[in-house]
């Protein structure tokens, strides 16, 4: 039986790096977003699911299941600091970066929609464990993944479930070289040995290791794919 792996976030770079990369390797492909997904890539199935609006049961993400494997890509992202920070829009984030994952996973557990074990992936950041200026609500978010992961592997190692996350630094995409100027993203590439920021296809490797049939010992752990940026850093 072909892996099966759900990659929510299907429209967004990394989530799309991620389903493009499983379709490759042969996996059966659901990418999942709020508003369906475009992908041009073969073996792809692209489908719309809101959490926040409706439920699992009945719908085309429930009839595509079970899942041997799921990767949570989706997220929001906003610039604060505790003198600027909007409550409103802090909240959302919190949901959109954390509650979201709560509430996809317990549908997917109660619906009984997981192949055991399963390899669950979260995409986190390295800001979790980094202070930025200026990404109060940001990092709070992330950090609270952290939290997550730990709890939800805790949780779920009885039932033979393997919960990660990946935390991606910056990512060498057109967003990234839009937002940053030359110089910021001069003083990134030379922060490491390799000259470069990491990509989305470094990402997506390591989401495909862990949540690949490969994988039988790895869980609670936080991998950076940061070529060495939070750890192995040229001063």
């Amino acid at each position: 039986m072909p892996h099966r792996i759900l990659v929510f976030g299907g429209s967004g770079a990394i989530g799309g790096a991620i389903a493009a990369a499983a379709a490759r390797r042969g996996w059966q492909t659901i990418a999942v977003a709020r508003t369906a997904p475009a992908f041009e890539e073969p073996g792809v199935t692209a489908l719309a699911f809101d959490p926040f609006a409706m439920e699992l049961a009945g719908s085309e993400l429930a009839a595509a299941g079970p899942f041997d494997a799921v990767c949570w890509a989706q997220g929001a992202n906003v610039n604060d600091s505790i003198r600027t920070v909007d409550l409103q829009k802090h909240e959302e984030l919190y949901r959109a970066n954390c509650t979201y994952i709560l509430l996809t996973l317990q549908a997917l557990l109660r619906k009984r929609k997981l192949r055991a074990p399963a390899k669950l992936c979260v995409i986190s950041s390295i800001w979790q464990n980094i202070a930025r200026g200026n990404k109060l609500t940001y990092g709070m978010t992330k950090a609270a993944l952290q939290g997550l992961v730990l709890s939800l592997a805790a949780d779920l190692g009885s039932e033979g479930h393997l919960v990660n996350a990946v935390l991606p630094g910056a990512l060498d995409t057109p967003m990234t070289r839009k937002i940053l100027s030359a110089e910021q993203i001069g003083v990134l590439e030379s922060a490491t040995l390799f000259g470069r920021l990491s990509t989305l296809e470094d990402v997506a490797s390591a989401v495909l290791y862990l949540c690949s049939p490969e994988n039988t010992g790895i869980t609670g752990q936080f991998v950076a794919a940061d070529l060495g940026f939070s750890r192995v850093r040229i001063l």
